[in-house]
C-alpha cells in the first residue's frame, strides 16, 4: 500500500469519509436503501466538478452494499458483443468475493458517440437484470445523455471548498509524517480548484519531489505569512535559477492564475530575448491552449498544468542568466480596470434587452447586438426606438454598441 499513489491510497472507503457533500450521501443513502429492499427501479447517476468525489463515491457505494464493483470503460461501449457480455454476466455472482455485481460508468458524459449503447446499456440492466448501476459525469446535460437521464437518479456533488481541502491535506501530512508549512497547504488548496484529487497530487509531488524538500520548504515560507507579491513571482519566474521554487512562490500568492497570466506575458520580452523567448512564448501559447480546454470541459484539474506552464516551463525556458530589466504593470490590465464601468453597463443592456424581448442573453449577444451595431452606423431608428421603450439615453446605447463591437473584432470571450 505504501507504494501506492496518495489519491489510491487515501481514496474513501465509505461513504461518511467523502468530505463536503453531506446532501448528495443523504440521497445516496436512500438509493441504497431502494437497492437492498430490490426496489430500485433507476440507475443512480452522480454528477459534478472533476475532483469532488464522484467516483470515491461510486466505489464507497459497492463497498456498503458488499457488492463486487465492475467498471465498464469506453472500449466496453464501444464493442456490441462485450455488452452483451456485460448484461449476461452481471446478474452472476463473483467467483472471486461470491457477491453480487454493481456496474460502475464512469465519466460517461466523455462518450458522445455511444450515448445510444450506454443507454441501451443501462435500460437493459436495470429493468430486466436489476443489477444496480452507478454513473459519475461532470456534465449530464449532454445531447446525448437525455435517455440515460430519463433512466436514471441523479445526485449532484458540487465544487469542494478549498478549507475542506485543506483538512483533507493536514490529515494525508499526519499520516504519512510529512511536516509541511500551513501557509503551502492553504495555497495547494486554494489553488486547486475544488478538486481535491489535483490538490492531493500537488502534495505529494512537493512531500516526495526531494529528500529535504519540507525543511527546504519550512525555512523558506514557514517563518511568515505574508503573500509574496506579483513581483516576487515574476523575478522568480524570470530571473530565478530554481524553476520548481519559482512555481512554489507563485503557489504562495493570491493572484488569480488568469491575471499571473498576463503579468508574465506582458514582462517575458523585457527580459528574455532570442531563443529562450521563443521558447517561453511556446510555454505560453500551450498554456493558453489548456486553459481553454479547462473552460470548455469545466476540466479543473488541469489548472496546475496551466500554472507549471506559465512558471516553472517559462523559468526553464532562459538559456543564460538574463540582465536586469524594470517590470511593468500588463497595460491590459490597466485597459480592463479602466473600462471596468463601461463593461458593467454592457452586460446589464444586455440582460435588459433580454427580458424586455423575452429570449435568453445568448440570443441577444449572438443575433440581435450585431443588428444594433448596424443601426448605430445608419439611420439609428432601432436605437431611437429603444431609447424611448428602455428609458436609456441614445448616447449611451451608441457607447455600448461600440464597445460590444470591440469586443466582437477582438474574440474575445463575454
Amino acid at each position: 500500500m505504501a507504494d501506492l499513489p496518495w489519491t489510491e491510497k487515501y481514496r474513501p472507503k465509505k461513504l461518511s469519509e467523502i468530505k463536503g457533500q453531506n446532501k448528495a450521501i443523504e440521497e445516496i443513502r436512500k438509493w441504497i436503501e431502494s437497492v437492498r429492499s430490490s426496489k430500485v427501479r433507476k440507475a443512480l447517476l452522480i454528477v459534478g466538478p472533476p475532483g469532488s468525489g464522484k467516483t470515491s463515491a461510486a466505489y464507497a457505494i459497492a463497498n456498503e452494499l458488499g457488492y463486487d464493483p465492475i467498471e465498464v470503460n469506453a472500449s466496453d461501449l464501444r464493442d456490441r458483443e462485450h455488452l452483451r457480455y456485460i448484461v449476461e454476466s452481471a446478474h452472476a455472482i463473483s467467483l472471486v468475493t461470491l457477491s453480487r455485481r454493481l456496474i460502475i460508468l464512469d465519466e460517461i458524459d466523455a462518450l458522445p458517440a455511444e450515448g445510444g449503447s450506454l443507454a441501451s446499456l443501462v435500460k437493459e440492466l436495470i429493468t430486466k437484470e436489476g443489477i444496480p448501476v452507478v454513473m459519475t459525469a461532470n456534465d449530464p446535460y449532454e445531447r446525448h445523455l437525455y435517455e440515460v437521464r430519463s433512466l436514471s437518479e441523479m445526485v449532484k456533488f458540487y465544487r469542494l471548498r478549498w478549507p475542506t481541502v485543506l483538512s483533507v491535506l493536514r490529515e494525508i501530512c499526519r499520516k504519512e509524517g510529512v511536516s509541511i508549512p500551513e501557509s503551502i497547504l492553504k495555497q495547494i488548496a486554494r489553488n486547486s480548484g475544488g478538486d481535491l484529487r489535483a490538490a492531493i497530487n500537488d502534495l505529494e509531488s512537493l512531500a516526495k519531489g526531494s529528500k529535504d524538500l519540507a525543511k527546504v520548504m519550512g525555512s523558506k515560507f514557514g517563518k511568515r505569512d505574508v503573500e509574496a507579491d506579483v513581483f516576487k513571482v515574476l523575478s522568480a519566474v524570470l530571473y530565478g535559477e530554481n524553476c520548481y521554487s519559482a512555481y512554489l512562490t507563485s503557489m504562495n500568492t493570491d493572484v488569480d492564475p488568469d491575471m499571473l497570466f498576463r503579468w508574465v506575458e506582458e514582462n517575458t520580452p523585457l527580459v528574455y530575448t532570442g531563443k529562450s523567448l521563443s521558447k517561453a512564448y511556446d510555454y505560453l501559447s500551450i498554456a493558453d491552449i489548456v486553459r481553454s480546454r479547462i473552460i470548455r470541459t469545466n476540466n479543473w484539474k488541469l489548472m496546475t498544468y496551466y500554472v507549471q506552464l506559465m512558471t516553472f516551463a517559462v523559468c526553464a525556458a532562459k538559456e543564460f542568466k538574463p540582465k536586469g530589466a524594470r517590470l511593468r504593470f500588463p497595460e491590459i490590465i490597466k485597459k480592463l480596470s479602466r473600462t471596468k464601468e463601461l463593461r458593467a453597463r454592457t452586460r446589464e443592456f444586455l440582460a435588459s434587452l433580454a427580458r424586455e424581448l423575452h429570449v435568453p442573453m445568448r440570443v441577444v449577444r449572438m443575433e440581435i447586438a450585431p443588428i444594433l451595431i448596424a443601426d448605430s452606423k445608419k439611420d439609428g431608428k432601432i436605437i431611437k426606438g429603444l431609447e424611448r421603450e428602455m428609458g436609456i439615453r441614445e448616447e449611451e446605447i451608441r457607447e455600448i454598441l461600440k464597445d460590444l463591437e470591440e469586443h466582437y473584432k477582438s474574440k474575445a470571450g463575454w
